[in-house]
């Protein structure tokens, strides 16, 4: 068995042992879909991701957020254009890194106050 041909092992077809499954794509030709452009890539599309399903726009610019139209679709990745602006931005993109205004202005404030205190223990 050891000196036998790998065909021969396998009924003489030539097939692989184990087919390829086709993993089910989150999208279709066709599909209009919201995407952020995570990054570019090095012929100058924008490379957008859904459900981890990679997805070229050509003129996309990174950051944006934009509406696009599937338009080719291939084993590992889907082609898509740009058809306009997306409805509204993403949460993340929406807020400030930071914290909101209203509670920095809080901390001063009560900065103040702890100043002011401590001024009235040293009077005394």
């Amino acid at each position: 068995m050891q000196g036998e041909n790998v065909d021969e092992a396998r009924g003489g077809r030539g097939e692989k042992p184990f087919k390829r499954f086709e993993i089910p794509k989150p999208v279709a030709v066709g599909d209009e879909v919201e995407v952020t452009i995570e990054s570019v890539g090095g012929q100058g599309d924008g490379i957008a991701k859904v459900s981890g399903f990679v997805v070229f726009v050509k003129g996309a610019k990174k950051d944006e957020h934009i509406k696009i139209k599937i338009t080719d679709l291939k084993r590992t990745y889907a082609l898509g254009e740009k058809v306009g602006e997306a409805s509204a931005a993403p949460l993340a993109a929406a807020e400030p890194a930071g914290e909101p205004e209203s509670a920095g202005a809080g901390v001063a404030e009560s900065e103040e106050g702890a100043a002011a205190e401590e001024e009235d223990d040293g009077a005394g």
